[in-house]
């Protein structure tokens, strides 16, 4: 029996979405039956949050007579199904496989979105230093490496999270917005005029429009997102 045979015996492979063991040719991490599902953004996007909008306006409902420290926000993918299994996977169970495929992909369609050409360098989100020692790694780091070499633009660290905040979920956006208040602030020299954070996953844009008040207090001018996925 050889080794690669071995190992499926003993150890296999999984789906990280399904968790169905994967056929010993399939090399992951997702079987073919989840690769097949994976779904992008519909084409009408708001034009500034880049969240799904069935009207002909430009601008959603929350996004149409307000300013924003972000300029514009865009998406890989939709967080649904199998690429929210996968991203759980990678950032909860630790399948590191997982997440070098989830930032290819997304690091393969950086191009595709011209409104997010012209910045000078690439900022991850940044995770609040207790929660990266339990975790062992921010996700968006990685996905920032990935976009990095993609586009040859200089990952800058300078970024950080001064305060751990209550999870997200099941907050309304004001409380969202307060939650994150005065959670970053950029340490270092001061960055370029035009960056682009990276992050894993958009929601209500809270975290990213935390991050951007930062970066504006620093001294940039422009400055947009680009997300693995779009709720």
């Amino acid at each position: 029996m050889g080794m690669e045979l071995l190992l499926d015996f003993i150890a296999p492979r999984t789906c990280g979405a399904c968790r169905e063991d994967l056929p010993r040719l399939i090399q992951g991490p997702l079987c073919g039956a989840c690769l097949s599902s994976v779904r992008m953004l519909s084409e009408r996007l708001c034009a500034r949050c880049g969240a799904p909008h069935a009207k002909r306006e430009d601008l959603c409902r929350r996004c149409r007579g307000r300013l924003f420290a972000v300029d514009a926000i865009r998406a890989a993918f939709s967080y649904r199904a199998p690429v929210r299994e996968l991203l759980h996977s990678f950032k909860y169970r630790g399948r590191l496989d997982a997440g070098r495929a989830l930032a290819d992909w997304m690091a393969g369609r950086f191009r595709r979105h011209r409104e997010l050409a012209g910045a000078r360098a690439i900022i991850p989100v940044p995770l609040h230093p207790r929660r990266l020692r339990e975790r062992g790694f921010n996700q968006a780091e990685l996905l920032a490496a990935a976009v990095s070499r993609a586009s040859r633009l200089p990952c800058l660290p300078g970024l950080v999270r001064t305060r751990r905040t209550r999870a997200q979920w099941g907050l309304s956006r004001d409380s969202r917005l307060k939650n994150l208040e005065g959670a970053f602030e950029w340490q270092g020299p001061p960055p370029p005029d035009s960056v682009l954070l990276i992050d894993d996953v958009c929601t209500s844009g809270g975290t990213l429009e935390a991050c951007g008040l930062a970066l504006q207090a620093a001294g940039a001018r422009e400055i947009r997102a680009f997300v693995l996925a779009r709720d």
